[in-house]
């Protein structure tokens, strides 16, 4: 991946994060379809080649949607992180990630998909192995 692939593919791991933070923060809340449909729009663009242009879009869209999330359930906007130095389980994670955005599964998205999709973006930004591996290992059930 390129810089601006990574800057978008990080943002997209501070979107997770911060909607994690509201599902942690609100037991039972579950986010509306956008914020999902723009985060499977990131991972697939962040994978592929695109224009810069088209990729900067994206990158200000999720940024946008990160303080929309954070001002509207009251939680901090998380940053996200450099994609690039992700551990080798970080690295499958992000690769499982991008072939689920791929995927048939991601056009009708359960409850549990939506989870998965959000709390594995979350367990990025740890940089936590274990979480990242847990989140792995579910990603077949995705």
């Amino acid at each position: 991946m390129n810089e601006i692939q990574n800057e978008l593919a990080g943002a997209t791991v501070a979107l997770g994060a911060t909607i994690t933070a509201a599902m942690d923060d609100a037991p039972g809340f579950v986010p509306c379809g956008t914020p999902a449909q723009v985060v499977l729009d990131a991972l697939s663009a962040a994978s592929v080649a695109e224009p810069e242009a088209n990729l900067e879009q994206r990158v200000a869209q999720v940024r946008g949607f990160v303080e929309h999330v954070s001002g509207h359930r009251g939680v901090p906007a998380h940053v996200g992180t450099d994609v690039a130095a992700l551990s080798p389980t970080g690295k499958q994670l992000l690769d499982a990630l991008f072939g689920f955005a791929a995927s048939a599964n991601a056009e009708t998205l359960s409850p549990e998909d939506t989870s998965w999709l959000y709390r594995s973006l979350a367990a990025l930004e740890t940089g936590d192995d274990e979480k990242v591996g847990a989140q792995l290992a579910a990603a077949a059930r995705a």
